[in-house]
């Protein structure tokens, strides 16, 4: 029995260490200093101090109006799940699903957002939008810049992509649990 909970305990030290260190990008690139990650799982007072994410203000303008509008609901989505608020997401994502118009990829993420109430599930669906998303930013800005970011860890590591309107990481897939998983992988101007 003692040394069942003992070997339990070293898995949980050697587990607990394993998440602390995942969050960091093993491998840099060569011939290119790589960008470090945003505070790499610092947590600490950030945290502490955040009741709720407020988002970040659009410093960019848009060729399109329509765009500008997608874009916007798209943000407030990803601002929601920082939050790990499942029902705003929910409710922004319906009017995204609306405004998308002929928009199919668009309109089919955010309609399967809108439909769930699983944060986690839909964050499966936050990945597809922002995937439809790509194309639709490509050459869409006025002025300004747009960040396109990357979290390494979401998804049991496989990794995944978001937009955001500031270079600063604030991770939609993990939320609180790792806010500041992520660095920007690049930048829309």
């Amino acid at each position: 029995m003692k040394k069942n909970l003992r070997n339990l305990m070293m898995l949980s030290l050697v587990a607990g260490a394993i998440s602390l260190t995942s969050c960091r990008d093993a491998e840099e690139k060569k011939n290119e200093a790589a960008e470090p990650m945003q505070n790499e799982m610092h947590q600490g007072d950030e945290q502490a101090s955040m009741d709720t994410y407020e988002g970040e203000a659009l410093n960019a303008e848009f060729k399109n109006e329509n765009t500008a509008e997608i874009y916007n609901l798209y943000v407030e989505i990803k601002d929601a799940f920082v939050n790990t608020d499942a029902e705003t997401a929910s409710d922004k994502a319906a009017k995204l699903a609306e405004k998308a118009g002929e928009n199919q990829e668009i309109a089919s993420a955010a309609t399967q957002i809108a439909e769930s109430e699983d944060v986690n599930r839909q964050r499966e669906d936050f990945s597809k939008l922002t995937a439809a998303m790509e194309p639709v930013l490509q050459d869409a800005l006025e002025s300004g810049e747009i960040y396109k970011q990357y979290c390494p860890m979401a998804f049991e590591g496989k990794g995944d992509y978001w937009y955001s309107n500031s270079k600063d990481i604030f991770n939609p897939y993990y939320g609180d649990k790792m806010l500041k998983c992520g660095r920007v992988e690049a930048t829309l101007n």
